[in-house]
């Protein structure tokens, strides 16, 4: 429950800070009302009414009516970059598509802003059909899409749909990075649909093999450290003995070894310019690294055969070293949350403590 309530609701409290009146007052009453929400909906069984949110035309309707609100939204907030104000992390992952696709070199350049994009080739590919035809604003809603169908269709019944729909919905930095054309949730349900085939296993030269592949590539590069969690995949695939973690831990490095040869033209404008002890410091950096580490033996040592432990463990090593990074980010700034722009990095791993509370949920299991 408070895993759950400080994965959602953490990084709204940077929203919360700028946007509502008397932050004072609404934070600490947010947070409250949360975990309370959340106490009654993971202890106690969801009252029939809410299981209507179920059904494919509700959740269709809901889909559709953040879609509507994404696609109104989004080129408001994206006009301000006219005056060099907002987010340019929809703008690094739209260019990059551009320049994959028409073969630029280089192929990162600075974006409006002067920052240097963070994005992958293999994401930007992935993403591409979106952005280069006016659809990016749907990323998150299909994405959206993507998490509640993989949640319903690894056994999450009807509560586990409406708690994959609703536990989103409720966290004020999901809205916020949506209407600004932040990838981060779909990041998120990436790393979650790739666990959920890496938990299955795949034959060699399959279809499955192929997509799969794909996926591993796509999330890799999604941004530089995420190839760390692809391998932490294939580390969970081989303990549990699933065929194709070798294919995993292979794509991993192939997609390393293709970005590094796609960074050479620019070296100094590269998603490697977001590096770890610039951010943290020496102390900060060694203390991210062990968590990260720990995390991850951790995360191996719970690992089962039942998808929850599989999606709890991607949970674990996102949530522990992006918290870290957020933190430390943020004690750099003196704690002044409303520029606490890095208080988003934790998004990424929402859609995987959602999916093991909504998995969980709909086997009938209590949560502690």
């Amino acid at each position: 429950m408070w895993a759950l309530a400080l994965t959602l609701q953490g990084p709204g409290a940077r929203a919360i800070v700028r946007y509502a009146p008397w932050p004072a007052v609404v934070l600490p009453l947010v947070v409250l009302s949360s975990i309370a929400a959340y106490a009654v909906c993971l202890h106690r069984p969801l009252p029939s009414w809410a299981r209507v949110g179920s059904r494919v035309k509700i959740v269709a309707a809901v889909l559709c009516l953040m879609a509507a609100i994404a696609v109104v939204a989004y080129p408001r907030i994206d006009a301000r970059k006219v005056n060099r104000q907002g987010s340019d992390e929809d703008d690094a992952l739209i260019q990059t598509a551009e320049r994959l696709v028409t073969f630029q070199r280089p192929l990162y350049i600075p974006t409006y802003l002067g920052n240097a994009p963070s994005v992958g080739p293999g994401w930007a590919l992935l993403v591409s059909p979106l952005a280069l035809t006016g659809l990016y604003p749907l990323l998150t809603p299909l994405a959206m899409a993507v998490l509640i169908w993989t949640v319903r269709r690894s056994g999450g019944g009807e509560a586990g749909t409406v708690l994959a729909l609703a536990l989103p919905l409720a966290s004020p930095a999901f809205w916020e990075l949506s209407v600004v054309g932040s990838d981060l949730f779909a990041i998120g349900v990436l790393f979650v649909v790739l666990t959920g085939l890496a938990r299955s296993g795949w034959e060699a030269a399959s279809r499955t093999s192929i997509a799969a592949a794909a996926l591993v590539c796509a999330a890799a590069s999604a941004r530089a450290p995420f190839a760390w969690v692809t391998a932490c995949v294939s580390l969970f695939m081989w303990r549990k003995g699933r065929s194709g973690a070798a294919l995993v831990a292979s794509v991993t490095a192939a997609t390393i070894a293709a970005e590094a040869w796609l960074w050479l033209p620019a070296s100094d404008q590269t998603p490697l310019y977001l590096k770890l002890a610039g951010l943290l410091g020496t102390g900060g950096g060694t203390i991210a690294v062990v968590a990260a580490t720990a995390s991850v033996v951790w995360a191996c040592l719970q690992l089962g055969h039942r998808i929850e432990s599989w999606w709890l463990g991607l949970w674990v090593i996102l949530m522990v070293p992006l918290a870290i990074v957020s933190l430390g980010v943020f004690a750099a700034l003196g704690w002044r949350i409303a520029e606490w722009q890095a208080a988003g990095y934790v998004e990424v791993a929402v859609p995987a403590v959602v999916a093991y509370v909504a998995a969980t949920a709909g086997d009938g299991t209590r949560h502690d």
